[in-house]
């Protein structure tokens, strides 16, 4: 059901006539609207007394409804179910109807007989709900903007705090220095024939932020969660994320302001400043310390993303470029990984030695070639201006490959295997064949001897 049959509905069907009257005197809505159903159809969605609606609220009701603005469909009234949470030992013999009853007449009573809310009976299910269990709620979109601030108490502090923007990097560069696949955590991060893999997948700067969000999560994920509203809650450190990006420029926050926004939006009670800590530990959150507390707000963006290619990029001679992995941006990282082939230089700083792939440049160059990066590489790089050239004069063209060599396997768990081992190296072609360079022909044969298969060869000669 959607907000504009929910209106209609709640106007034309739901309301009584003291449920109008009580509408229209929050929000201070004409005499005709009292009177007429369409009228108060109409002015329902305007602006008129929705801010001095919401101020009447408390803080846990102003929570919820935060919480509300960010679904995007009707919510039962399990959703409200903090407002009057009942007691475990008394919820086993209770049906929904008992449990929810006292929750249904506080929403009723001070959300949509305020005007903030609309009501709606959900259509009858196969599963045939009670009456109780197909009210629908929600919060009009129009009406985000009036809520009144998620934290209550902030403070504005001078400053930008401390912050760890090397959380993810630290652990890349001791890959680089060790030379070999190093385990961190449920990943790892090695160079896979030419590319570097992280959690067995080519890098992508996503992944790392994945990576670091997966870790707060597990610091802070509790062991039995509440289950009441579990389909709308989120997880402690994705709530943190979400309360304190409402926060104006300047201002913090400490973990006792967290704790009530923290415990509606999780559906349980959390330790709001060990969830805060381990936040900044992993890099999302700046603190500082100020009256004897800590104070937290979302980390700024790194400084680092924004580095030119002269500071994180080098020609080493003959040996190709070297990428510095103290202050490469990962999302540079990235485009890096997409085009050329990598191998480590252990030192101080680590670096990595790029080389030009032209199979990989030859599927990104179009998208990549306005880059300040790739604008770099071909104005310093013999290399990289060579191949970029060569990208151009083919684009377009019927290239006929050299040193390649086309394998027909029929074997669908083969070809698999094959295309796993060699990553980037190997084409599919359509049907059964798979192309891939004449150096790995050793490499695909000892592949096959192994699956048990047999390898039959035949030789092309030039005309």
């Amino acid at each position: 059901m959607n907000p504009t049959q929910m209106l209609h509905q709640m106007c034309h069907e739901v309301l009584s006539e003291a449920d109008v009257r009580a509408i229209c005197k929050h929000r201070g809505l004409s005499k005709q609207a009292a009177s007429s159903r369409s009228i108060l159809e109409t002015l329902f969605l305007s602006d008129a007394g929705v801010a001095d609606a919401m101020r009447t609220l408390d803080r846990t009701e102003i929570a919820l409804l935060h919480l509300l603005s960010n679904q995007n469909k009707p919510v039962d009234v399990s959703f409200f179910s903090l407002l009057d949470p009942p007691r475990p030992e008394k919820r086993w013999h209770l049906t929904f109807s008992q449990r929810f009853q006292k929750v249904f007449a506080r929403v009723n009573d001070r959300l949509v007989r305020r005007g903030i809310l609309l009501l709606a009976l959900g259509p009858e299910t196969l599963t045939k709900q009670t009456k109780m269990e197909r009210w629908q709620f929600a919060l009009p979109m129009q009406f985000a903007r009036h809520l009144p601030p998620l934290v209550e108490s902030t403070k504005r502090l001078s400053g930008d705090g401390d912050w760890r923007t090397d959380v993810a990097r630290e652990e890349l560069r001791s890959a680089v220095v060790q030379g070999a696949k190093r385990k961190i955590r449920d990943d790892s991060i090695e160079i896979i024939n030419g590319e570097l893999c992280w959690g067995g997948q080519p890098f992508r700067a996503g992944r790392v932020v994945a990576w670091q969000k997966r870790q707060w999560q597990a610091e802070t994920n509790p062991a039995t969660p509440r289950k009441e509203a579990e389909r709308s809650t989120l997880q402690p450190a994705e709530a943190v994320l979400r309360i304190l990006a409402g926060l104006d420029a300047g201002l913090w926050c400490d973990a006792d302001a967290l704790a009530l926004p923290l415990e509606i939006f999780c559906g349980f009670q959390v330790d709001a400043g060990s969830v805060c800590e381990s936040g900044w530990r992993w890099g999302f959150l700046a603190r500082q310390e100020a009256e004897c507390r800590k104070w937290y707000r979302l980390a700024p963006p790194s400084a680092v993303a924004d580095a030119p290619p002269h500071r994180y990029l080098a020609v080493r001679g003959d040996e190709g470029v070297a990428v510095n992995l103290d202050t490469v941006p990962f999302e540079a990282l990235e485009t890096l990984v997409l085009t050329t082939d990598q191998r480590p230089v252990p030192g101080s700083p680590p670096l990595l030695l790029i080389a030009p792939n032209l199979v990989k440049l030859g599927r990104m160059a179009d998208t990549i070639i306005a880059l300040p990066l790739v604008d770099w590489l071909q104005k310093n790089a013999v290399a990289f201006h060579k191949a970029f050239e060569t990208v151009r004069q083919r684009r377009g063209k019927t290239i006929l490959h050299e040193n390649l060599s086309v394998a027909r396997v029929t074997d669908l768990s083969l070809k698999v295997a094959l295309e796993k081992a060699l990553g980037g190296r190997i084409v599919s072609l359509g049907e059964d064949l798979l192309a891939f360079p004449t150096g790995a022909v050793a490499e695909v044969k000892r592949l096959v001897a192994q699956r048990g298969h047999v390898v039959r060869e035949v030789a092309h000669r030039k005309p």
